[in-house]
């Protein structure tokens, strides 16, 4: 099996993770049914409580709607919290693992509805036996629903670097550096617009971005472009690919 994944993007950015097994998607797993189930027995004990108060007709009616909310909460609870914390359930952000695009980037809202309708097809027969199965034949440990998603469960770096296991220069920000004068050597012209969409795709989707990976994509995009600038190595990254940005779309 493939414990470590390497993925370059589009921008031609090289990203490193480390993939989650069936040991930490397990515990994650338990943790969020455990969660899940504490908010349904609530649930149902309001409904229950509000049929035998009500006749037959209203109370049947009642009943067959507490039973669609069920399965709501059961497809919804992992698809809502996986898209409003960047891939993250409560489950997997307290084991530090976080679903992502086979491309690298965030889930979307079309990527968590899918993995998740499919993890019924993956808790069959009982407590995930067709997910396991399918986590053991490809080496990414996806199951099913990922397969079908195009989705991977990784380590999340931030979380990583609290416990000492990633690489030495992923494990703290590069210092920062005085901002220079950028209007002294910067060229916008010199740009491909390959390296501008490189640009823009990494200032939409840094935020997204545990700092320690943050800051080293930034190096990595703007390294090249300062050298063909030749500007100062002391430059400020972030604050670099944000200015030349800016100017770029000023340039006619």
């Amino acid at each position: 099996m493939n414990d470590h994944l390497s993925i370059e993007t589009p921008e031609q950015v090289e990203l490193n993770y480390s993939v989650a097994g069936i040991g930490s998607r397990f515990y994650a797993a338990m943790l969020d049914t455990l969660l899940l189930t504490l908010i349904v027995v609530i649930g149902g004990f309001v409904i229950v409580s509000a049929v035998v108060e009500m006749d037959d007709i209203f109370g049947n009616w009642l009943a067959a709607i507490g039973g669609l909310v069920v399965f709501a909460l059961f497809w919804g609870y992992y698809m809502l919290f996986e898209v409003t914390m960047n891939g993250q359930s409560p489950g997997k952000r307290a084991l530090g693992l976080r679903v992502i695009k086979e491309g690298g980037y965030p889930v979307s809202f079309a990527d968590s509805a899918i993995r998740n309708l499919v993890r019924i097809i993956d808790f069959l027969p009982f407590c995930y036996g067709v997910g396991v199965i399918a986590m053991l034949m490809n080496k990414n440990w996806q199951r099913l629903g990922d397969l079908a998603a195009g989705t991977i469960v990784v380590r999340d770096s931030a979380k990583s670097s609290n416990v000492g296991t990633l690489p030495r220069q992923e494990a703290s920000a590069p210092p920062r550096q005085p901002v220079l004068p950028y209007a002294e050597w910067v060229q916008p012209e010199l740009l491909t617009d390959a390296e501008l969409e490189a640009v823009r795709m990494y200032l939409s989707r840094r935020a997204t971005l545990p700092p320690p990976r943050r800051h080293e994509l930034a190096r990595k995009l703007a390294f090249p472009l300062v050298q063909k600038m030749g500007g100062d190595a002391r430059v400020d990254y972030e604050k670099f690919l944000e200015e030349l940005y800016r100017l770029m779309n000023q340039t006619p």
